[in-house]
């Protein structure tokens, strides 16, 4: 992990995958998380920078959309709320890469089902939402 502490960082684009950042300042900046190793940000401010995704961050955030409008939207629902209560927050970096979250049961047809975040589609289609 790249280290970076008490450094200012000002119009640049920052890839936030793998590094941690302590105490920095961020001043017209444009922070990138692009689905790698969650980076540390500790005690860092930042002014008038923007945040984006990229890389498997954007694909995992389009997907999460199509099955949004495509008949699941209460399981994306679901799932964001598992992330606003923390969840997913304790993820090791060895299960970063892994399509099972830490903490689950062992691999079984039956915990696949269960699994609020393990399921099987053939494909996603977006539908349009009924009012």
């Amino acid at each position: 992990m790249t280290v970076h502490e008490g450094r200012s960082f000002n119009n640049a684009r920052i890839d936030l995958d793998g590094a941690a950042f302590r105490n920095c300042r961020f001043t017209g900046c444009e922070m990138v998380y692009s689905g790698g190793q969650p980076p540390e940000i500790t005690g860092c401010h930042f002014d008038d920078c923007s945040w984006s995704f990229g890389g498997s961050a954007a694909l995992t955030l389009g997907f999460l959309s199509a099955m949004h409008g495509g008949g699941f939207a209460d399981l994306v629902e679901r799932t964001f709320e598992m992330a606003r209560q923390g969840r997913f927050a304790d993820l090791p970096a060895s299960a970063a890469g892994s399509a099972t979250p830490a903490g689950s049961v062992e691999k079984s047809d039956a915990a696949d089902r269960d699994h609020p975040l393990m399921f099987r589609i053939p494909r996603v289609l977006k539908r349009p939402l009924r009012r």
